[in-house]
């Protein structure tokens, strides 16, 4: 499992914009099925906003080569689910936007399940690997995760 993790990724002031943001825009969304993706979400456009400018810098010092962000959305949790899925893209990243809770993501290689903390300002570089929001313990307290997503391809 190849997954690198950056801390301290955005300053105070970014992650407000970027949060004042996310709080406009989150809302359920259909899947193409007719169902509703878990939790709320933002349509996957979020990157055309001035506010994510500063993610977007952060992401081209971080990662080697020529990308495209296709895709990017942000996820609000409240730990009541369990989703596993992949990405269709050469890159994935989460960025834990808000998250005092820690609570990150849990990777499912070679049927065992790994689970990585998110540490609120920290994000995760990963190729497509089988991942979910973890599920809170039965009993816990309700937690607020809130993190954006990217799905990256490299140009050629």
């Amino acid at each position: 499992m190849d997954i690198k993790t950056y801390l301290n990724v955005l300053n105070k002031k970014e992650r407000s914009a970027i949060l004042k943001l996310v709080d406009k825009k989150l809302t359920a969304i259909p899947d193409h099925a007719g169902r509703f993706f878990p939790g709320l979400q933002t349509y996957a456009n979020l990157h055309h906003n001035k506010e994510l400018k500063p993610l977007i810098k952060k992401l081209k010092e971080y990662i080697t080569g020529n990308f495209t962000v296709d895709k990017c959305w942000a996820n609000y949790t409240d730990g009541g689910y369990v989703n596993w899925h992949t990405h269709k893209s050469d890159l994935s990243v989460v960025y834990y936007l808000k998250n005092k809770e820690s609570i990150g993501t849990i990777f499912c290689i070679n049927n065992k399940k790994i689970h990585l903390k998110g540490l609120q300002n920290s994000l995760i570089i990963f190729k497509n690997e089988l991942h979910s929001v973890p599920f809170k313990k039965r009993g816990a307290p309700k937690i607020n995760r809130y993190s954006i997503a990217c799905e990256l391809s490299f140009k050629m």
